[in-house]
């Protein structure tokens, strides 16, 4: 997995829990205005987070490691711009 996916998926569980703490009041400043602001901010921070999370590859397993691998390889061969990836159709060594 890669670091990329790592990072948001912790992002992704830290925002569930905030929105969680926030809908059952535990998150509380006693100061209204604060209290709105960390609404406000937590709301926006939600969205962000789910937009990166849903926008980007996250790649769990080493079979949808190799997936993106191929799909970048593809791409490149299209396009004729380098992208990360590894020529996934040329046969190689069983150990590799």
């Amino acid at each position: 997995m890669n670091i990329g996916t790592k990072i948001r998926t912790i992002l992704a569980i830290a925002t569930c829990l905030n929105t969680a703490l926030m809908a059952t009041d535990v998150a509380q400043f006693h100061n209204e205005t604060v209290n709105l602001v960390y609404r406000i901010l937590s709301v926006i921070l939600n969205f962000v987070v789910v937009a990166c999370v849903t926008w980007y590859n996250n790649d769990y397993t080493p079979e949808a490691c190799e997936g993106t691998g191929y799909t970048r390889m593809l791409k490149s061969e299209e396009t004729g711009v380098n992208a990360e990836g590894l020529d996934y159709l040329e046969e190689g060594d069983e150990d590799e």
